[in-house]
């Protein structure tokens, strides 16, 4: 009677250790099928929605995210602080004249692993073949990346008001230089997208978008500007150059042409980013 009677009990302990089993692939399942629902037209922005649910969600199920943001909020707190306490001037500026370095130490180590790591897991002939643009599937990774630069400028929303109580602050350059961070910042990300699917391993990954978005800012900076003579190529190197820019923004001087730009770069680098994961998936 004791063995029958213990029968059942294992019965149940094996039924629950299935069912333990199953749920994650029951919860895989379900994004599957929710990038599978979303077809060509306006549905297909589920498609986005999911991919940048997972893509965020990667993100802070790592020790990444908190330590990008960490590290940047330690150096934003002394950036502003020395000028506060050793030079006694409640000011901004120190933060938004350092956020394009910041953010171009910040944005490869973000993007770097976007693409890289689909190729080098073995996880991109996968994704190529659920039923969803790669225009979405870019702009999805984009957007998650953007969601963490923008998460780290939330965190620099007190040095502001902190000076605006402390002194006579004006908003006006505050408000320029937040939307020029964020210009720049998507900027840095369509970058480091391209050039994530361009490589193999994060490393190279990160190590090209350090380049190539470097030299893009810094031919616009006057360090750069003042070693050439020629004033055509002055003026050449001013417009396509994105420091240049984000110095006019940052001022508060909203040009339309800046955001014009800004907006160019980054589509440019999205359509470029697309044309390779299109070359990528019919190898």
């Amino acid at each position: 009677m004791s063995e029958k009677e213990n029968r059942p009990e294992g019965k149940n302990e094996m039924h629950k250790d299935a069912q333990e089993q199953a749920k994650p692939a029951e919860e895989s399942g379900k994004a599957k099928d929710a990038i599978r629902m979303s077809g060509p037209g306006p549905s297909g922005w589920t498609s986005f929605w999911v991919i940048f649910r997972k893509e965020t969600a990667g993100f802070f199920y790592s020790p990444v995210a908190y330590v990008l943001l960490g590290g940047f909020s330690l150096l934003m707190s002394w950036l502003f602080f020395d000028q506060f306490w050793l030079r006694n001037e409640a000011s901004v500026r120190p933060l938004f004249a350092n956020l394009p370095l910041l953010f171009l130490l910040l944005t490869p180590l973000l993007t770097m692993r976007s693409w890289a790591e689909e190729r080098s897991s073995g996880t991109a002939d996968t994704l190529f073949s659920l039923p969803v643009s790669l225009t979405h599937l870019a702009l999805g990774k984009g957007a998650a990346c953007l969601a963490v630069l923008l998460l780290a400028l939330v965190l620099t929303l007190p040095y502001p008001i902190m000076a605006d109580v402390l002194g006579n602050l004006d908003w006006g350059p505050v408000l320029g230089g937040y939307t020029a961070a964020i210009l720049l910042g998507a900027a840095y990300v369509s970058i480091g997208l391209f050039l994530s699917a361009m490589t193999r391993t994060q490393i190279e990954a990160a190590f090209l978008t350090f380049f190539v978005a470097g030299v893009l800012y810094f031919i616009g900076e006057p360090i750069f500007l003042d070693r050439v003579e020629n004033s055509q190529w002055v003026a050449f190197f001013t417009h396509i150059g994105l420091g240049a820019r984000f110095s006019s923004i940052a001022r508060g001087v909203l040009d339309l042409r800046d955001l014009v730009y800004y907006a160019s770069v980054t589509a440019f680098f999205v359509m470029l980013n697309v044309a390779v994961l299109r070359h990528r998936k019919w190898l």
